[in-house]
């Protein structure tokens, strides 16, 4: 039986089913909204396909075949599955439940996601997260992920919904032993002759803020250490090794505490922002829905890592 014989076969099991439940074909036709011609030659052309008489019908009377009985049980399944499958649906819209699947950042995921949610599951405990953390960029769509944090300066993708979430602020800074040894930077120039540990070659793109107008100047660095980990460049410069340019959502409580120095406060390193993005083609459900108000609340526009230490912002986008 090919697709289209099923679909015929599906939708002439409404009519035949509405024809019993009425015990007439006026009443079923007029349920319906079809005339009982219609409904009789639906009805007959069921018969055709299934090879077999499935009602009775005298002048006074309709009565179901054996086979009629039979096909009439399943068409009640069939019903009942329907209306299962619709209260499904409409339990969905209405309370959050079901697997979210989230991918964010491994850093900004395992420092500043994570934790918070434990409080989101407490509140929705119908929901289960499945969450990865990788700096790899994500397909949406193709890995079925319904939700992405973004770190970046902006977000070119149209085919994405974004959210902010929160700034995202670097800054210069060293641990005091290093700079008992080596001196503190004084201007940008000074940076030539430490050594800074970054993530690749390419400089470290500042805003040297002076009186009213800021200017940007990509500063070439050098360093005996190039990684590509965040934690482990902060796991480094706490170690007292070198000068690092890292978000504050790494560095804030180090800079509160004193494990951690600002280097050159007035050469602000370039904002970023966190956004929670998702495919346009997917409307987010009540559970999406649900995670991304409770991230976006619980970050905050001006992020408790950044308070922290009374960090200003430089204008993020």
């Amino acid at each position: 039986m090919g697709k289209d014989d099923q679909r015929l076969i599906a939708a002439a099991m409404v009519v035949f089913g509405e024809v019993v439940e009425a015990e007439s074909f006026s009443a079923a036709a007029r349920s319906l909204g079809l005339s009982k011609a219609s409904v009789s030659r639906e009805v007959a052309r069921l018969e055709r396909r299934l090879g077999a008489q499935l009602l009775r019908r005298t002048t006074r009377k309709m009565s179901l075949t054996e086979v009629g009985q039979t096909f009439y049980a399943a068409c009640q399944r069939v019903a009942e599955e329907a209306a299962r499958a619709a209260r499904s649906v409409g339990e969905l819209q209405l309370e959050p439940q079901g697997e979210i699947r989230l991918a964010a950042p491994t850093s900004f995921g395992h420092r500043q996601i994570a934790p918070r949610l434990p409080a989101f599951l407490e509140r929705f405990p119908k929901v289960r997260l499945h969450v990865e953390l990788t700096d790899r960029m994500v397909d949406l769509v193709s890995e079925r992920f319904d939700l992405a944090v973004r770190i970046t300066g902006r977000l070119p993708d149209a085919t994405l919904v974004r959210r902010r979430l929160c700034p995202i602020r670097f800054v210069l800074c060293a641990a005091p032993r290093y700079l008992n040894r080596h001196g503190m930077p004084r201007e940008v120039a000074d940076l030539e002759r430490h050594n800074c540990l970054a993530a690749s070659a390419p400089p470290w793109p500042l805003i040297l803020a002076r009186g009213r107008r800021s200017r940007g100047r990509g500063v070439r660095v050098r360093g005996d250490v190039h990684i590509d980990n965040g934690d482990a460049m902060h796991r480094l410069a706490c170690l007292g090794h070198g000068i690092v340019c890292l978000p504050t959502f790494m560095v804030g409580e180090d800079l509160r505490a004193g494990r951690l120095v600002h280097v050159l406060p007035a050469a602000l390193a370039l904002e970023a922002s966190a956004f929670l993005v998702f495919p346009q083609s997917r409307h987010p459900s009540p559970k999406v829905r649900a995670l991304i108000d409770h991230l976006v609340a619980s970050v905050g526009p001006e992020p408790e890592w950044d308070r922290a230490y009374g960090s200003k912002s430089t204008g993020a986008r």
